[in-house]
């Protein structure tokens, strides 16, 4: 079967149910930032909180590396008892004959490999790319981006993007894909805020799987 479409998965709470502690990793982010004398941004996500800083000129490459090993401290504890999502794996080999299947994580891109290799869901993925391998991390559209160039023959038309947070939806749109949210894990970021999903999905199973490809079929979306 000809494989024509493009489906860019988001990791945490998508395909996997991880335990990474967001609230944690922000505190601390924010708690370094402020010791190397900076003055973060609470509202913004901490991956433009950080590109702030470093475009400031005033963050030095061996004080954010310092931050980014506090980070995957945490991922790592996160990730460690992780699951899959129910029914994702029945999901993604319903689709696999369809469509192209990638992850795309703000997660170290190593960390999510050991992950997604432990659960077995990398034999589903033809490609991860996490922090690390994506040139640009979620909200910023670099990521789908170099995922779409590799498969050169699709359009946007033919590739949407899955996830479970603000982040995603904004990236989708700035790499101007349809966005589909998963709503299992963070029901409450939805349907609120300018951004809306195109399509909203409370379970995985075999329809949700059709109802990816049927929006997938349906030409490009308008997003006023």
């Amino acid at each position: 079967m000809l494989q024509n479409k493009l489906i860019i998965f988001d990791m945490d709470n998508t395909l996997i149910h991880s335990h990474l502690d967001f609230p944690l990793m922000k505190t601390e982010t924010l708690r370094l930032l402020r010791e190397d004398g900076h003055e973060p941004d609470e509202e913004l996500p901490l991956t433009q909180t950080m590109k702030i800083c470093r475009e400031s000129g005033r963050l030095s490459p061996a004080y954010e590396a310092l931050i980014w090993r506090r980070v995957e401290e945490i991922e790592y504890a996160g990730l460690e008892n992780a699951n899959v999502e129910p029914g994702i794996e029945q999901a993604l080999e319903f689709l696999r004959p369809r469509a192209h299947l990638v992850a795309l994580t703000n997660t170290k891109e190593e960390a999510a490999l050991v992950c997604l290799r432990k659960l077995g869901l990398d034999r589903l993925l033809e490609r991860i790319m996490g922090r690390g391998g994506a040139p640009q991390l979620k909200p910023a559209p670099g990521g789908m981006l170099a995922l779409m160039a590799l498969y050169p023959h699709l359009k946007a038309a033919d590739t949407l993007a899955v996830g479970d947070a603000i982040i995603d939806v904004q990236a989708a749109r700035g790499a101007g894909l349809r966005f589909c949210a998963y709503n299992r894990s963070r029901a409450e970021d939805w349907p609120q805020g300018e951004l809306k999903p195109d399509l909203q999905l409370y379970r995985w199973d075999e329809e949700a799987a059709r109802q990816l490809l049927a929006l997938l079929d349906c030409g490009v979306a308008e997003h006023g």
